[in-house]
């Protein structure tokens, strides 16, 4: 973007060049700006585009960034080079009059542009998508799960294990590889399909069920699992 701006300052400076720059015939006028036209478009003085009457969109602006339809702006430049090209070659002839004035129109009208386009700060085409929303529940840590293991390990017996995961699990959430874990403190299948009848209710992921049937040897097992998981 400062490329263009500079771009256009240069082509400004060419076109005081073109202004000033004497012919054989009667001096150009200077032209004067639309009724209601914007400060900065005043028309070009003695000493080029820059003059006082127009300093206020060069000097309070120069420094902002500004947004701009850059192919928009890129095909009018292109544009208004070539119209002060033919402006110099034909200075020395009644066209040359005219080539000027609509140069001058041209240049005024990207100035505008450039002048009300929004600020840079203040532009958002792509609004920031919000945040995804916090999931109401939240799977057990695993150092709770842990803990909970840890008292079932101890526990000699099937039934004691499970009260300890029963008490364990009061008010938590699981994943199905945490039920896995689990599992694999219990060494009799009808143990582990009343682990996941306790269990299911509370698991988040159950798209993952399927991981389950590896926990279980017989075919009995995985059909009694298979009515668990889809009920």
């Amino acid at each position: 973007m400062k490329a263009l701006f500079a771009a256009v300052a240069l082509l400004t400076a060419a076109a005081a060049s073109a202004q000033t720059a004497p012919v054989p015939a009667q001096a150009a006028p200077a032209l004067a700006p639309p009724p209601g036209q914007a400060t900065g478009s005043a028309p070009p003085t003695a000493s080029g585009f820059r003059g006082e009457d127009n300093n206020e969109l060069w000097r309070g602006r120069r420094g902002t960034p500004v947004v701009v339809e850059r192919e928009d702006l890129e095909q009018r430049l292109a544009r208004l080079e070539r119209l002060l090209g033919e402006a110099f070659e034909r200075s020395g002839r009644g066209q040359g009059k005219g080539k000027l004035r609509e140069a001058y129109d041209e240049l005024n009208d990207i100035r505008e542009v450039i002048a009300e386009a929004p600020e840079l700060r203040g532009h958002n085409p792509r609004p920031t998508p919000p945040p995804p929303p916090v999931p109401a529940y939240q799977p057990i840590a695993d150092g709770r799960l842990q803990k909970i293991m840890n008292a079932m390990s101890r526990e000699p017996f099937g039934k004691d294990k499970m009260n300890v995961l029963e008490d364990g699990a009061e008010g938590n959430y699981f994943l199905v590889g945490q039920v896995q874990q689990v599992l694999g403190q219990f060494q009799f299948s009808k143990d582990r399909l009343q682990v996941v009848r306790m269990l299911w209710s509370r698991v988040l992921d159950r798209q993952n069920g399927f991981q389950l049937y590896n926990s279980f040897q017989f075919s009995n097992d995985k059909e009694e699992l298979k009515r668990i998981i889809s009920g």
